[in-house]
């Protein structure tokens, strides 16, 4: 963290010639010195600029000027990083300067979107110069996909309909999230990755309560597979109109319009214990950068939050909304194979 240095004490050296310079003139005005002097040591005398520089060489601020305010809460930009909050201790934090990304077989986005709920400062900008390195290469499971609000589903369309639960939620994991976790389990498996996907319904009978029972899942899994590394919460949003109608996100790739995609990132705003928000924050910055640059326009702005969110069981712990209750099925699905390629590409390169 960058402060600022405190004004050092005594006079300096600009100051101290400036008012050595006035003294002579003044011992010459006394023992009957020229009369160019006698003006000079008049207009010096009159001089307000003179004088309030002379002041300034000492103490570091000009007449007039105060010490610079640093507001914490100014207003915030909702659709890119915003103004710093304070850090962890307390303290503001100077953001550092968002840099351009090397070039890399997967086409990379210089910069990312987020929008910061947390109260917490954080760059995601500058994580992209040091990504965490997880490497889910091997044999054994690497990765785990469970679904904390498995009943959360699409809007009917075509062939996929289904007997609803709720308002766009079903327990027939065919037409729920489990199936969207079912085809992202899909795609990294077909790069050589191990998959552990939980399709339990955590939600079912109460959604009330399914952090706590999903956490209690993933404990149990992590415990048996300890070398899982990333571990994703598979959701579907919901974003409703001012009219009360269903939102649909859309992305255009490749001529196809499917749903968009946006990560949700935990801390420990809420007093939760989380020591790796900031790894799990800089695993989704660069995912992100990659997901944007190969599919211009498929994520939303990164979404970080005070709640925890079960990530802090892994550095690469992710919650992934998949589209929103407006899209369809098969648009979520399009958007879970792009994510799965993408995040194999990441973990898990040359496999």
């Amino acid at each position: 963290m960058r402060r600022s240095q405190k004004h050092r004490t005594g006079i300096r050296t600009p100051a101290l010639v400036g008012l050595a310079l006035a003294v002579v003139l003044l011992l010459g005005h006394r023992a009957g010195g020229s009369a160019g002097a006698d003006a000079l040591l008049t207009r010096l005398a009159s001089s307000e600029r003179f004088i309030t520089r002379t002041f300034a060489f000492e103490t570091g601020v000009l007449s007039g000027q105060s010490e610079p305010v640093h507001n914490p809460y100014a207003a915030q930009d909702k659709t890119s990083t915003p103004v710093p909050a304070v850090s962890e201790t307390g303290l503001p934090e100077i953001p550092e300067p968002a840099i351009e990304v090397s070039s890399s077989p997967v086409k990379r986005a210089a910069s990312v979107e987020m929008n910061n709920e947390s109260g917490l400062y954080a760059d995601p900008n500058a994580m992209l110069r040091t990504p965490i390195e997880i490497d889910c290469t091997g044999k054994q499971p690497t990765v785990l996909i469970y679904h904390t609000h498995a009943t959360e589903a699409y809007t009917p369309s075509g062939a996929d309909t289904y007997l609803p639960s709720g308002d766009y939620r079903t327990t027939d994991v065919n037409q729920n999230v489990v199936r969207v976790g079912a085809e992202l389990a899909n795609a990294l498996e077909s790069h050589g990755i191990g998959v552990i996907h939980l399709t339990d319904l955590f939600d079912n009978p109460s959604y009330n309560g399914s952090y706590g029972l999903s956490l209690a899942a993933m404990k149990e899994v992590l415990a048996e597979y300890p070398t899982i590394q990333v571990t994703i919460d598979v959701h579907r949003d919901a974003v409703i109109r001012d009219d009360g109608s269903q939102y649909r996100t859309e992305a255009v790739v490749d001529g196809q319009t499917i749903a968009q995609l946006m990560l949700v990132v935990g801390t420990n705003a809420s007093g939760l214990e989380h020591p790796n928000w900031r790894q799990n924050l800089n695993f989704a910055a660069n995912l992100q950068a990659d997901l944007e640059g190969t599919y211009p326009g498929l994520m939303r702005p990164i979404n970080l939050r005070r709640q925890r969110f079960n990530e802090h069981l892994r550095p690469g712990g992710l919650l992934l909304e998949v589209g929103s209750s407006g899209n369809t099925l098969q648009e979520a699905l399009a958007a879970a194979r792009l994510f799965g390629d993408a995040l194999a590409a990441r973990i898990a390169p040359g496999a």
